[in-house]
């Protein structure tokens, strides 16, 4: 098997195993567990969270997509740039790591994890990964998304990859005035001390926490 062929049959691959493994498992899961439903971005937590989960619904539709075209038609047709096969490994490896983030991030948050804001009361987790940044799972997806922009570099895969910042900056944003109203003064001092994406970056200021 070639490169190009190994690239076109392990993209679909991974985007059913992040669907799978990220999304779906973990929803089952703590329905049984809990009773509870995982999927709570059509509920109207804030005005805007509708609006950013169906757009992250698009986007996920989007993936989806483009990994089955890929792998039905190639670099060629869909117009990905040539880049050294050394460039794309690196894209698997974040693809990788942010998997296994993700995965390891669900888990610790237990049954505190949820698909958007929860309405009910939801423990703050603040150790494990949650100790070295406030959004590990979307750190993870981050890696994600960016490794299939390095692994399939276009001009789509790239205005994809800035507008899924673009969304997850933005519903990181809802869930922290939700947070703070919830958790008060544990979470901003949480805040005040962990980054957002990145260790010691986006920390939580005095006038971000007047401002929500």
């Amino acid at each position: 098997m070639d490169a190009e062929t190994f690239h076109r049959i392990a993209l679909p691959v991974s985007a059913v195993v992040f669907l799978l493994f990220a999304m779906v498992l973990p929803t089952v899961r703590l329905r049984r567990r809990t009773g509870r439903e995982a999927f709570v971005l059509h509920r109207r937590a804030n005005a805007f969270q509708r609006v950013l989960g169906v757009c992250m619904g698009v986007f996920i539709l989007g993936v989806t997509a483009w990994s089955a075209l890929y792998a039905a038609l190639g670099s060629a047709a869909l117009g990905v740039w040539p880049v050294p096969e050394p460039v794309r490994w690196l894209g698997w490896g974040a693809v990788a790591a942010g998997l296994v983030v993700v995965r390891v991030a669900q888990v610790q948050m237990g049954a505190s994890w949820r698909i958007g804001i929860a309405r009910e009361h939801t423990a703050l987790v603040t150790d494990g990964l949650f100790s070295v940044v406030r959004n590990p799972i979307f750190a993870g997806m981050l890696w994600v998304v960016t490794g299939i922009a390095v692994v399939t570099p276009s001009a789509w895969t790239w205005m994809a990859w800035a507008d899924y910042v673009l969304l997850v900056s933005l519903q990181v944003r809802l869930e922290e005035e939700h947070l703070l109203g919830l958790h008060g003064e544990v979470y901003r001092d949480y805040a005040e001390r962990v980054g957002r994406f990145l260790p010691g970056v986006g920390r939580l200021g005095a006038r971000d926490v007047v401002a929500s």
